[in-house]
């Protein structure tokens, strides 16, 4: 999929799926709250094993 950000609005679209396939339609999201949600996932490393 294509991520692009257009001002105020993150947009995903042009998804590549197997033959046959349908394709998901475009999805579009505010970029600020797209940001914080980046960065909470990005802090969160529940899954890191220690050393």
């Amino acid at each position: 999929m294509v991520v692009q950000r257009f001002g105020d609005v993150v947009q995903w679209s042009d998804w590549q799926v197997p033959k046959g396939e349908v394709a998901p339609p475009e999805f579009h999201f505010e970029a600020g709250a797209y940001d914080a949600e980046l960065a909470r996932v990005g802090a969160d490393r529940w899954w890191s094993v220690p050393g």
